[in-house]
C-alpha cells in the first residue's frame, strides 16, 4: 500500500477490524465452551464409574484404578505427541481425532462390562486416555483463537463449561447405568455419544485472523522457554495440582465405599469435587488478573492443602464432600495459574512445543499418581493417604511465597 492510499483510508477501519476479531473471539470461545462441557461430562462418567467398575471386574482390589491407570498412561504416551501433531495439523483437527478414539473407547469399555472382561475394558479406558490427551489442549487453543489482550482470561472462561458437567455429568453416569442388560454398560455408551458430538463444534472454531504482511511467528524452543521462570512455574504448580487432584480423586469412590457408604454418595462426592474444579471459574480468571497467576497459585495451594488434611481427619460423608470440594476449588485456581505461565512463554501460535512439553511431562507425575492410588489407598486407608497428599501443595505454597518479593512476571504474549 502507498502513501497516497494510506491517507484515504477510513479513520474507523481499523476499530472496525478490532471489533470484528473481538466477535471472532467470542464466537470461538463459545464453540470451545461447549466443546469443553461435552469433554468433561465424558469424562466425568469414568471419573465417577471407572474405579467402581474396576473393582467388581478386576481379579484383586489392588487393581481397581488399574484402569484410570491405563487411561492416565495412554493420555501421558499421547500428551507430547499431541501438541507436535497439533503444531502441525492444527488444534482442531487432532481435538477431532481424540474424540473419534474416544467413540471407540466408549464402545471397547462397554463392550467389556457386558462380557466381565477386566482386560477389554483397561483397552477401552486406554483409548478414552488418548481423548484425554488432545481435550487437555483445548485451552491453548482458545488462547491462540482470541485477541492477545485476552488470552489470559480466556483459560478461565473455557473452564465455564464444566461447571454444566459437574451437575449433569456424575448424574447421567448413574441414570444411565441400567439402559442395557448390563448395569455400568449403557453409561459407556453415553462416553461414546458424548465424543460424537464434540467433533462437529470443535471443527467449526476458526482461526484468529492475522496480519498477512507479517509471516507467522516460529515455534519457540523448548531450551529456551525452559530456562524462564515461568516455565519451571508453570510445571511445577500444574505438576502439583494435577497429582494431588488425581491421586484423592481417584481413591475418593474407593474411600467412601470402604468407610460403608452407599455407591450413589460416591457419585455425590464426584459431582461436588466436579463442582468445585470449574464453578470458580466465573471468578478464577479476574481474580488471576487482580492478584497475578504465583499469588493465584499460592491461594490454590492451601486450598488444596487443606481439602487433603480435611479428609485426614475424618471419613463420614460430610468430610468426603468438603475435602473432595476444597480440593476441586484448588485446582482450578492451580490450573489456571498454572496455564496463564505457560502462554506467557510465547506469542500465540508459537507454542507447539511448549505446550508439548509441560503436558507431556507434567502427565508423567499425574499418572504415575493415578498409579499408587489404588496401591496406597488399599496399604495405607483414605486418611493417612490424605496426610501425605497434603504435603506437595504444602511445599509448592512455601517455595511460591519464597518469591513473595519478586514482581510478577510481564504478559509476553503481548
Amino acid at each position: 500500500m502507498d502513501r497516497e492510499t494510506m491517507r484515504h483510508v477510513p479513520p474507523t477501519a481499523a476499530p472496525k477490524d478490532a471489533s470484528a476479531e473481538a466477535v471472532e473471539g467470542r464466537r470461538n470461545l463459545v464453540l470451545l465452551t461447549i466443546c469443553q462441557f461435552l469433554y468433561y461430562m465424558g469424562m466425568g462418567v469414568d471419573l465417577t464409574l471407572t474405579a467402581v467398575v474396576g473393582l467388581q471386574l478386576a481379579p484383586t482390589p489392588v487393581l481397581a484404578t488399574l484402569p484410570l491407570t491405563i487411561m492416565g498412561t495412554a493420555a501421558m504416551v499421547a500428551n507430547f505427541s499431541a501438541g507436535l501433531l497439533s503444531n502441525r495439523f492444527g488444534h482442531r483437527r487432532v481435538a477431532a481425532g481424540g474424540a473419534a478414539t474416544a467413540v471407540a473407547g466408549g464402545l471397547v469399555s462397554m463392550f467389556g462390562i457386558r462380557s466381565g472382561d477386566f482386560t477389554t475394558l483397561c483397552l477401552g479406558t486406554g483409548l478414552v486416555g488418548l481423548y484425554k490427551a488432545t481435550g487437555g489442549y483445548f485451552r491453548y487453543l482458545a488462547a491462540d483463537s482470541v485477541p492477545k489482550a485476552r488470552r489470559e482470561r480466556a483459560v478461565s472462561v473455557l473452564l465455564c463449561g464444566g461447571v454444566l458437567a459437574a451437575f449433569v455429568g456424575p448424574w447421567a453416569a448413574e441414570a444411565c447405568a441400567g439402559l442395557l442388560d448390563t448395569e455400568y454398560a449403557g453409561s459407556y455408551l453415553l462416553v461414546s455419544v458424548l465424543a460424537v458430538a464434540v467433533i462437529p463444534p470443535v471443527l467449526a472454531v476458526r482461526d484468529r485472523p492475522t496480519d498477512e504482511e507479517q509471516p507467522p511467528p516460529p515455534p519457540v524452543r523448548v531450551r529456551t522457554a525452559a530456562r524462564t521462570r515461568e516455565f519451571r512455574t508453570a510445571f511445577a504448580v500444574l505438576t502439583v495440582a494435577g497429582c494431588v487432584m488425581t491421586l484423592l480423586m481417584s481413591a475418593g469412590p474407593l474411600g467412601s465405599r470402604h468407610a460403608g457408604h452407599p455407591d450413589s454418595a460416591g457419585a455425590f462426592i464426584i459431582q461436588v469435587h466436579m463442582v468445585g474444579m470449574f464453578a470458580p471459574s466465573f471468578f478464577s480468571g479476574w481474580l488471576n488478573t487482580v492478584l497475578g497467576p504465583r499469588r493465584n497459585a499460592v491461594l490454590g495451594s492451601a486450598l488444596l492443602a487443606a481439602g487433603a488434611l480435611v479428609g485426614a481427619v475424618h471419613s463420614g460423608v460430610a468430610a468426603f464432600v468438603v475435602a473432595l470440594a476444597l480440593i476441586g476449588v484448588g485446582w482450578n485456581f492451580l490450573y489456571v495459574a498454572g496455564s496463564t505461565f505457560v502462554v506467557r512463554c510465547y506469542p500465540p501460535h508459537a507454542g507447539g512445543r511448549v505446550q508439548a512439553t509441560v503436558e507431556g511431562g507434567t502427565g508423567v507425575f499425574i499418572t504415575a499418581s493415578s498409579f499408587v492410588s489404588g496401591y496406597l489407598f488399599t496399604a495405607l486407608g483414605w486418611q493417612v493417604l490424605s496426610t501425605l497428599a497434603a504435603l506437595l501443595p504444602l511445599l509448592l505454597c512455601l517455595w511460591l511465597s519464597a518469591a513473595r518479593r519478586d514482581p510478577e512476571p510481564s504478559d509476553r504474549s503481548g
